[in-house]
């Protein structure tokens, strides 16, 4: 009887470890529970924006690691150049990085197929009513699926000298002011004794790259592509883009109520010193503003030509590499920073969430100019994306862009002539093979 029992007692402890190795088995599967994989390491690489901002990026990281114990998301921070070589020899290793934060270099590599299309992602997981899908349409490279999550948008303000403003006497910039009130106000803002000025009205030189100076002709009704997926041609030789442009150099040449480059650079006159009362410049400028101590400043949105008011816009968002051996974990990480992180993006105030329920808490913080939520948020209304996406665009921009930008606002060149040059040397390069 003994040995009986004893046998049956073994036959009973194989028989419970055989059922635990089964239901371990099938947690490993997916059926529930952690899984034989362990905690999932994912690679991230993004560029490093300073301290302040790369001391956020760093506590995201670490919030969602510590609340995702099977997923660890390892971020490299480097230089904004490096990023994309470091980025390019990962993709064409055997084991490329599963993450990796978007800019337009990197659109050649979702030619190359190397971008997983997260479609079915947004389509499964994301209630898209709560978000603006409008705005997300240029990261639909092939009209139909999404290939770019965005977390945060970034725009353009219009930061005017509050004090500057009090001596001259002149009411504050808002949301009804045209540029035809900014020349009016540069005029009497612009303070000059014995031919040396000590104070411009504005600084027309901060809109000389076309995706800001597009603002002024896109007000106009114009544009310079009809798509900003691969444009077989662009169109700068027209009425809007000359008005807009010409209204520029006229502030600059003309006018004199903006330094011209060469003096802007000589005598150190940016806005920070109060030698410039006026300027365009992006939202991310508001964290190195905030620190001005020596007169008051505010913002305001970007004014109207006319009735017309446009907006340029940015994306900041993920990639999920096409050949990631963790799609799932890559996807929860994404996932979470568009939406369970989004109310954190909100109360930092360094970017612009794009989850609408977040964005709609927003409350001024306490060192926030006067105009600050108008001018932060109210350009959802007429934003435009401020990016082409072409394989030859950034190489028909350093080419041509740039040196027609620079004819017209550095050298005082005519505008006309500087478009009709610059878009017919574009053209042939786009139309290449």
């Amino acid at each position: 009887m003994k040995t009986r029992k004893a046998v049956w007692l073994l036959a009973l402890v194989a028989a419970l470890l055989a059922s635990t190795m089964a239901a371990c088995s099938k947690d490993s599967n997916g059926s529930g529970g952690a899984s034989s994989k362990g905690k999932v390491t994912l690679e991230f690489i993004r560029w490093s924006n300073g301290p302040a901002l790369d001391a956020e990026e760093t506590d995201k990281i670490k919030r969602f690691n510590e609340s995702h114990p099977n997923i660890e998301v390892k971020m490299t921070l480097l230089p904004w150049d490096e990023t994309f070589r470091k980025i390019e020899l990962s993709l064409a290793s055997s084991k490329p990085v599963d993450l990796f934060y978007w800019d337009v270099p990197a659109y050649a590599w979702y030619k190359k197929g190397l971008f997983k299309n997260l479609q079915p992602y947004f389509d499964k997981s994301l209630n898209m009513s709560e978000f603006d899908e409008k705005l997300f349409e240029p990261l639909k490279f092939d009209g139909e699926n999404m290939y770019i999550a965005p977390e945060n948008y970034q725009t353009l303000l219009f930061y005017y000298n509050k004090s500057a403003f009090d001596t001259a006497g002149i009411d504050y910039p808002n949301g009804d002011w045209t540029w035809d009130d900014v020349l009016d106000a540069a005029r009497k803002l612009t303070v000059s004794e014995g031919g040396k000025t000590s104070q411009y009205g504005f600084d027309a030189a901060s809109l000389g790259v076309w995706w800001s100076w597009m603002a002024l002709s896109w007000a106009q009704g114009g544009n310079i592509i009809a798509d900003v997926h691969e444009p077989e041609a662009v169109t700068l030789d027209t009425p809007e883009n000359a008005a807009a442009l010409q209204f520029l150099q006229d502030m600059i040449y003309k006018e004199k109520v903006a330094p011209d480059v060469a003096t802007k650079d000589a005598n150190g006159m940016n806005f920070q010193t109060g030698k410039l009362a006026m300027y365009v410049g992006g939202d991310w400028d508001l964290g190195t503003l905030k620190e001005i101590t020596d007169f008051e400043w505010g913002v305001a949105p970007i004014p109207k030509w006319g009735d017309g008011r446009a907006t340029p816009y940015f994306v900041g968002g993920y990639v999920m590499a096409e050949n990631t051996k963790h799609p799932d974990e890559a996807w929860e990480f994404i996932k979470w920073a568009m939406t369970d992180n989004q109310e954190t993006i909100a109360k930092q105030q360094s970017w612009i969430p794009v989850h609408n329920p977040s964005r709609e808490k927003i409350e001024a913080p306490e060192w926030a100019p006067e105009g600050y939520l108008e001018a932060r948020f109210e350009w959802l209304k007429d934003g435009r994306i401020g990016d082409i996406y072409h394989l030859k665009w950034r190489e028909a921009n350093d080419k041509y862009m740039t040196p027609m930008q620079d004819e017209i606002f550095i050298n005082g060149g005519d505008v006309k002539q500087a478009l009709a040059k610059a878009e017919k040397e574009i053209n042939a390069l786009l139309q290449s093979e």
